[in-house]
């Protein structure tokens, strides 16, 4: 492993070390409005607990999720699927015959395994929400929307995955200058919503932009070594490439070493903003990743803990949610990000996005650049 990947990471193991295990249980504290008993959340995490080389995404989701708990005062237990979803099947399996259900179950369309979790959970007396990964439009067709067959199927929250593709690629072509863009892609599996997502956005920018080639675009498996392995073969085959992206910053740090083992000027970028990644855009190696992923199980926790002390987020956007709150992290702006959001991260203070905090009407606005300018210092 490359230094500057060992820092990055280092950056960020510290702070999830307590992350790191099975199941992690952290106590709720005082939150901003306590008129009901502490929300206890149960979170599958389709993820692992530890580092094998896809990267720290479903960790940090994690740890932002437990920094939204504190805020509200909430409960938050995480189960580790360890990229299995049949174990991530078992598990919700298990949470169905608890004698004592949580409040509510946070679970994920990893592998499409979300229709037979919503099924099995349909047992439980817990409310289930989904996030990031959405059902597919066949899936809903089967078993419908939130709050229709499965009654406790209470809501759905997602980053506009699209949006992000298309951010990251206005960046790299911003930083290209007048150059004529000749664009390689890695993506993550054919199986995973967001994958195709992510890169439907890039292409949707290009066409904007009316200049420009997208060459080809590989399937990954989110990996460093993958990313690495697929950009020496798409390298070798467009050696006029001037800019690579990939949908997660493993896979795109994978590339980069691609690109620095052939001697090629390439502008590599990437998706996540892992402590890794942004040690990289701040050394000048990654151009740019679009950061702020992970966020989404923060944001499905303000919109629990809004609903559990009696104000629905369906009246604040609806059942199923979109949220458009990804930020470029480039050169000029990795140092503000990494203050706040990694150095400051178990202090953000989540309940400024609270619409029982702060009834305003309208939409939840998760945006980032409020987060950055109200982080709470201790």
């Amino acid at each position: 492993m490359a230094p500057s990947r060992k820092r990055g990471a280092f950056l960020l193991n510290r702070r999830t070390a307590l992350l790191a295990c099975a199941c992690a249980v952290l106590l709720p504290v005082a939150g901003p409005v306590a008129s009901q008993p502490a929300a206890r959340v149960v979170f599958l995490n389709p993820g692992e607990s530890i580092e094998r080389g896809t990267g720290p995404y479903w960790r940090m989701v994690a740890q932002f999720m437990a920094a939204a708990a504190r805020s509200f005062g909430m409960q938050l237990e995480v189960l580790w699927a360890e990229r299995d979803h049949l174990l991530m099947l078992r598990q919700a399996e298990e949470l169905a015959r608890r004698d004592e259900a949580p409040d509510y179950i946070v679970i994920v369309n990893e592998k499409l395994a979300a229709q037979q979790m919503l099924r099995t959970l349909e047992r439980s007396p817990a409310k289930v929400f989904l996030i990031h990964n959405d059902l597919t439009p066949e899936q809903r067709r089967e078993i419908g929307n939130e709050r229709e067959q499965i009654r406790n199927w209470i809501g759905t929250a997602t980053t506009d995955a699209a949006r992000g593709g298309y951010l990251l690629m206005e960046d790299l072509y911003r930083q290209l200058g007048q150059r004529e863009a000749q664009v390689i892609g890695i993506t993550g599996d054919r199986n995973t919503p967001v994958s195709l997502e992510r890169a439907e956005g890039v292409k949707d920018y290009v066409a904007h932009a009316g200049r420009g080639r997208i060459h080809q675009l590989a399937f990954g498996d989110w990996s460093y070594a993958d990313g690495e392995r697929k950009a020496h073969v798409l390298l070798s085959r467009y050696p006029v490439t001037n800019i690579m992206w990939a949908s997660n910053d493993s896979m795109a740090l994978g590339a980069l070493r691609a690109v620095e083992a052939r001697g090629a000027s390439v502008l590599v970028g990437g998706m996540g903003g892992w402590g890794d990644a942004l040690v990289s855009v701040a050394e000048g190696g990654l151009a740019a990743t679009a950061a702020g992923d992970y966020l989404i199980g923060a944001w499905a926790m303000v919109m629990l803990g809004d609903y559990h002390q009696g104000r629905d987020f369906a009246a604040h956007g609806g059942l199923n949610q979109k949220l458009d709150y990804l930020y470029v992290v480039n050169r000029a702006n990795v140092g503000r990000f990494d203050e706040v959001v990694f150095k400051r991260g178990d202090a953000l203070d989540f309940s400024v996005y609270s619409k029982l905090v702060h009834p305003e009407p309208g939409a939840y606005e998760f945006s980032l650049e409020r987060l950055l300018s109200n982080p709470k210092v201790p």
